[in-house]
């Protein structure tokens, strides 16, 4: 009797963090983890993880604590805005690297879109009738 497990375990998802391919079984749990509620948090907080060895090599440093802490902000800073710029491609990237289709909206972002388009449908539609 075998089961299909639809979440991952701690091996997998620390497997998935490293850019891993989950089973088929768990694209739903890749899809609301990549594009439900709070994904932006949990991509920013993934960023931050990265950044992690680079602060305890800085901190380490025999040098002032002014000189350390302006380190760590000349690399965090950079970091955040390349994370942040870049968040819809990495989004793209894991999507497509877990075999599901990169495009893919997150549902606030379906609403909008389809918002839009009423309204597009509602302004432009009726002119060409």
């Amino acid at each position: 009797m075998s089961t299909t497990r639809t979440t991952p375990n701690l091996l997998e998802r620390v497997k998935y963090l490293m850019g891993m391919r989950l089973p088929d079984s768990m694209h739903d749990w890749v899809v609301n983890d990549a594009t439900g509620p709070g994904h932006n948090r949990r991509f920013f907080i993934r960023g931050a993880l990265m950044f992690v060895p680079f602060l305890v090599v800085a901190l380490a440093l025999p040098s002032p604590l002014w000189v350390k802490l302006a380190l760590v902000a000349m690399m965090a800073l950079p970091a955040i805005v390349f994370v942040g710029g870049l968040r819809s491609i990495y989004l793209q990237e894991l999507l497509a690297d877990n075999g599901i289709d990169p495009h893919t909206e997150s549902g606030s972002q379906l609403a909008e879109h389809r918002r839009r388009a009423a309204v597009y449908e509602e302004k432009y539609r009726h002119r060409a009738a």
